[in-house]
This record gives C-alpha cells, sequence and structure tokens, in this order.
C-alpha cells in the first residue's frame, strides 16, 4: 500500500510541473523542432564538407558544393586546360606575325642619301610621277610617311634616287621656306616603298614634294624631277 501511494504521489507531482510549465515546454520543444528543420535545410544546401575546386589557373578555391549531381571534373579541367594552351598557342602566333610586320616596315623604310647626289645640277625641272607610280602621304601620327607604289616592279631598277622636299609657307608675304630636301635610296625588288620622316615641324602651313629622279638624268644639269605635291597643316 505504501508503494502504491508513493507512485501516486511521484505520478501525481510530475502532471502538476507539466500543468504549471507547459507553456515553456511547449516554447522549448517548437524551438528544437525549428532549430533542427534549419539545420537540415542548410545542410541540404551548403554541406559540413567543403569541396575543393581545381582550376587551371594558379590559385586554387574552397567552395560549397551547390550540384549533389558528380561530375568528372577531371576531364573539365582537362578541356580548359587544352582551351587555355590553344589560346596562347595563338597569342604566340600572332605577336609573331606583329613582329614579323614591324620587322618588314623597317626593311621598307628607304635609307637617307648623306650628301648631294646631284652636283652636277643647278635645278631640276618638274614632271608628273603619275606615269610611273602611285604616291600617297600619311601624316596621322609622329611620322610623315610617304608611300611609293610603283606600276611595274622594275621600274624600281630606273630609279636613282627618292627625293622629299618639304616647305613652310610663311604667313606674313607667302613665299615657301624649304625646312627639308633629302634623297633617299630605293630598294630594288620591293613594289612598295616607304618614306618616313619624323613629324617634328613647328607650327604652319607644309607643302611636300615627294617624288624620284630617274638614273638618266643624274647627270643632268636641270634633271628632271617627277612628283606628286600634298599640303598639310600643324
Amino acid at each position: 500500500m505504501g508503494n502504491r501511494k508513493r507512485h501516486k504521489n511521484k505520478k501525481y507531482k510530475f502532471v502538476s510541473l507539466i500543468e504549471k510549465n507547459w507553456q515553456k515546454i511547449a516554447i522549448w520543444l517548437s524551438g528544437a523542432l525549428v532549430t533542427l528543420f534549419l539545420t537540415k535545410a542548410c545542410n541540404a544546401i551548403w554541406p559540413d564538407t567543403p569541396v575543393v575546386v581545381k582550376e587551371h589557373t594558379d590559385t586554387v578555391k574552397v567552395v560549397h558544393s551547390m550540384n549533389p549531381l558528380q561530375v568528372d571534373s577531371d576531364s573539365i579541367i582537362r578541356k580548359q586546360i587544352e582551351h587555355q594552351l590553344m589560346n596562347i598557342e595563338l597569342l604566340n602566333k600572332y605577336e609573331e606575325q606583329i613582329a614579323g610586320k614591324r620587322e618588314t616596315a623597317k626593311a621598307n623604310i628607304c635609307k637617307i642619301i648623306v650628301g648631294n647626289p646631284y652636283s652636277n645640277s643647278r635645278g631640276y625641272s618638274i614632271q608628273t610621277a603619275s606615269s610611273y607610280c602611285f604616291i600617297e602621304m600619311n601624316t596621322n601620327g609622329p611620322f610623315i610617311d610617304i608611300a611609293y607604289d610603283f606600276l611595274r616592279e622594275d621600274y624600281i631598277d630606273l630609279v636613282n634616287t627618292l627625293c622629299v622636299k618639304i616647305s613652310l609657307k610663311d604667313n606674313n608675304d607667302g613665299r615657301d621656306f624649304i625646312v627639308s630636301d633629302m634623297n633617299y635610296e630605293p630598294h630594288k625588288g620591293n613594289n612598295g616603298l616607304l618614306v618616313r620622316i619624323v613629324n617634328e615641324f613647328p607650327p604652319g602651313q607644309y607643302t611636300v614634294e615627294a617624288g624620284f629622279i630617274l638614273k638618266e638624268n643624274r647627270m643632268d644639269k636641270y634633271p628632271a624631277f617627277y612628283r606628286q605635291t600634298f599640303t598639310f597643316k600643324k
């Protein structure tokens, strides 16, 4: 009998404790359930164990995997590396082509002739250059580029020197003053010849006479100057 009374008393006390604290117990259980739910949800999105993602760069990034499917990462990395190597190879070829074009441009720049190759001349007569070549001038940038494009490659063999005369117009009286008068060696065998002059002239209005003198006229007192005239302003 005594044991039964003691058991009933314990049961009564437990029920009474629950009745008095049921609100606190309900809040605790709700919080535990919410915490458990959020933990499961977060683990589904961001696993506890981080995944090391290899890249073909110099770095290694540690990120959480967002894709539950298994991917053959080695094959992807290999393809990325092959693609990158292909780009590097194309870039190297492009740089080689640019370097080759620069060397070609340098080789085509005609060399200045030091001194006067026409010591017997007392002047020159004017002729048009259009029967032999096209002449173009470009003043965009730090240089004055004058390109000669002969109608026939063998016409270059007839040329003694390329000639470029640059004159500055005086705004006060309208006269032209020669600021540069140079002769250049033609590059035999090249159908396109280039004369390049550093454009460091002071501001003003300039006239450029670009042309050539033939070998057959080099000893004349008034050799024929086959030319084309251009103007530019600084």
